[in-house]
């Protein structure tokens, strides 16, 4: 990402945004923009592995640090992380960049901001790459972690969010601040069936954080160009920001932001890809059947590959391929505007 040009922009609801862009490229209906969007606990440089592979694409490409984030804002107010509200910051980036064509690609919570930026602002985009974590249909149902919790163990044999307790308590981001080396453990040990035993066990975050254990880390978590951007993050900025989305959901903020969607407006309608991660004990493929037997995704292709949930770090080659196997292949034919 050397490359690329750090900006800055105020949006309409005056927070100030970070963001990168590639040196040169293109937002047209044949060439459209690639915006790229991270999730918890990153940055924009998330993506970096990724857009090393994609130099060669004539496409704009956008790397934004999102609300909470990096050299973005930081607000302690809960509700100015409301989907619709960050989903018009995004499209004021879009319009500062004059970008009329976009695919808009999203990990982890980037994926669920993502899809909600496209069914605030459908207009902007021409197509939706979703990493790790598939579809989630605006429930009319409001927000319960105990049930969801409840439901899931029922489903899958494990209560899925449970680490959502730990994240929204009031000591968490303390505890984590104060044992960000052991948090670096959680997100990206190598040990078989980690994620479930770090996420989907009550309270076992918690206990490890505060615990003396140590595991091996994942090959590309020894990388001193991913653990150091890290730590320096953290140890800057504090964790408390990064939490914000898990609070904004259980409190359902993002429950209320959800409502203004139209119901016939649900469908994401231009060409979407789904990249599915076999290791990820969280952000489970099935989450797309609802979406998918609702008809929700008309134009769905979905892609496996072999890794964990951190999957731009882990694999960025196989990503790259996947995003340039999509836009070359749905776009690249299209007549250019």
């Amino acid at each position: 990402m050397e490359s690329f040009q750090s900006k800055a922009l105020l949006t309409r609801r005056s927070l100030k945004y970070t963001y990168f862009v590639s040196p040169s490229g293109e937002s047209t209906k044949q060439h459209p923009a690639l915006l790229f969007v991270h999730g918890f606990p990153d940055s924009a440089h998330l993506w970096a592995g990724v857009v090393a592979k994609l130099g060669d694409l004539p496409n704009k490409k956008i790397l934004v640090n999102c609300l909470g984030y990096a050299g973005t804002d930081k607000p302690e107010d809960t509700s100015l992380y409301a989907y619709k509200d960050q989903a018009d910051d995004l499209a004021d980036i879009l319009d500062c960049e004059n970008a009329k064509f976009t695919i808009i690609i999203g990990h982890d919570w980037g994926s669920a901001l993502a899809q909600r930026t496209y069914l605030h602002n459908r207009e902007l985009f021409s197509g939706v790459v979703l990493l790790n974590t598939a579809y989630m249909v605006p429930s009319d149902q409001a927000f319960d972690l105990a049930t969801v919790n409840e439901l899931t163990e029922k489903t899958w044999g494990y209560p899925q969010f449970s680490y959502w307790e730990f994240f929204t308590a009031p000591d968490a981001a303390e505890i984590i601040d104060g044992n960000l080396e052991r948090m670096w453990q959680v997100l990206h040990g190598d040990v078989e069936d980690w994620m479930k035993k770090m996420f989907c066990v009550p309270g076992a975050m918690r206990k490890f954080l505060l615990g003396t254990e140590e595991v091996p880390l994942k090959p590309y978590a020894k990388r001193p160009e991913w653990k150091g951007k890290f730590m320096q993050q953290f140890e800057t900025d504090g964790f408390a920001p990064s939490l914000q989305m898990y609070k904004g959901t259980a409190s359902n903020i993002q429950f209320m932001s959800d409502s203004t969607i139209p119901k016939e407006n649900l469908a994401i309608e231009v060409p979407t890809l789904f990249v599915i991660c076999t290791q990820d004990a969280v952000c489970l493929p099935e989450m797309m059947v609802p979406a998918k037997n609702k008809g929700l995704v008309p134009d769905l292709k979905e892609v496996v590959i072999e890794c964990a949930h951190w999957s731009p770090m882990e694999k960025p080659d196989e990503i790259a391929a996947h995003i340039r196997d999509f836009v070359i292949s749905r776009f690249s034919s299209r007549s250019s505007t």
